[in-house]
């Protein structure tokens, strides 16, 4: 308000311009370990939000653009999607889909009434509209107290873990900045951070599924056979 009053010559100068902003009390995420996505995905009694929680933690999507996802935005012959409808330009881009996806994708299409390219992929399923996000949020709140989890989790929350995920399975960060469709690597650089420290046991074991690489007793990596298990 002063700003503008100062600019229109009501006032002189600006009495609170070199006024310090309280900081605000940072909000932690709860981030969704590995082994509980699995069991979260089982939980849910309706198979169209069980596949809206899989493509949140398998894309990193935002809330808003998997709403905005349309069937012409998904190409489930070459297993990617693309965001078109973004808050930022940076938020454009293209995400390669893993099998698990697809085919849980395609199934979604076959049983859906709503299959034109201007559909919304996860849309209501008389009416066509966009998602319905406190109808997901209910269905997600059931299948988190069927397992157990009491926690706040917000939808937003299901991307913050999504990403997190992502980071300690060998991706780069440059990856992990262009699958999120971030702005600046100072933001994809909290996911990297928090990855390394919550999800350390996991990746280690990742690596080791990934490279053939065994811990031996004296805590030194031992090349084991590069044909892995079967």
């Amino acid at each position: 308000m002063l700003k503008p009053a100062v600019a229109d010559e009501f006032i002189p100068s600006n009495p609170v311009s070199g006024v310090e902003r309280p900081k605000a009390k940072r909000n932690r995420w709860r981030i969704l370990q590995p082994a509980e996505v699995p069991a979260i995905s089982k939980a849910f009694f309706d198979d169209r939000a069980r596949r809206v929680f899989l493509t949140f933690m398998l894309t990193g999507l935002r809330p808003s653009e998997l709403r905005a996802l349309r069937w012409g935005y998904v190409n489930l012959v070459d297993g990617t999607l693309r965001v078109v409808e973004s808050k930022s330009e940076e938020g454009e881009r293209s995400i390669a889909l893993p099998s698990v996806l697809v085919t849980e994708l395609m199934e979604h299409y076959k049983g859906s009434s709503y299959r034109a390219d201007t559909d919304y992929v996860f849309c209501h399923p008389t009416k066509g509209s966009a998602l319905d996000a406190d109808w997901f949020r209910t269905c997600l709140l059931e299948a988190l107290a069927a397992v157990g989890i009491t926690d706040r989790i917000r939808l937003h929350d299901l991307r913050h873990a999504a990403l997190t995920n992502l980071a300690p399975t060998g991706a780069s960060p440059i990856a992990v900045m262009a699958n999120a469709g971030h702005r600046s690597m100072q933001t994809t650089k909290q996911y990297v951070h928090l990855a390394g420290v919550v999800f350390r046991d996991d990746a280690d074991a990742l690596s080791r599924r990934r490279i053939g690489v065994q811990e031996t007793g004296t805590n030194q990596p031992e090349t084991a056979s590069l044909s892995g298990p079967g």
